[in-house]
């Protein structure tokens, strides 16, 4: 159906009747809502694994990390030039 056809088989409706659509139509969206939420809960939860999985890549001495040695100068040293 379309919502030019949804809109005009809810004028041919009793004010009951229509009252009982958006009532049903309403507890639908509820439960949409309260399903996506608990994907991002879940998707949460996986980040949270996904992290401990990564954490060997990021660790001193790691292929990833080998770019914060190369400098092991004192940042600290060069504030008189900021």
């Amino acid at each position: 159906m379309t919502k030019a056809e949804i809109l005009e088989a809810l004028k041919q409706m009793s004010a009951e009747e229509r009252l009982e659509i958006i009532e049903t139509a309403s507890k639908l969206i509820r439960e949409e809502i309260t399903a996506k939420s608990q994907v991002k809960v879940d998707k949460k939860l996986s980040l949270a694994d996904s992290a401990k999985v990564m954490y060997s890549f990021y660790e001193q001495g790691s292929e990833l990390a080998a770019f914060t040695e190369l400098n092991t100068e004192d940042f600290y040293e060069y504030e008189d030039y900021a």
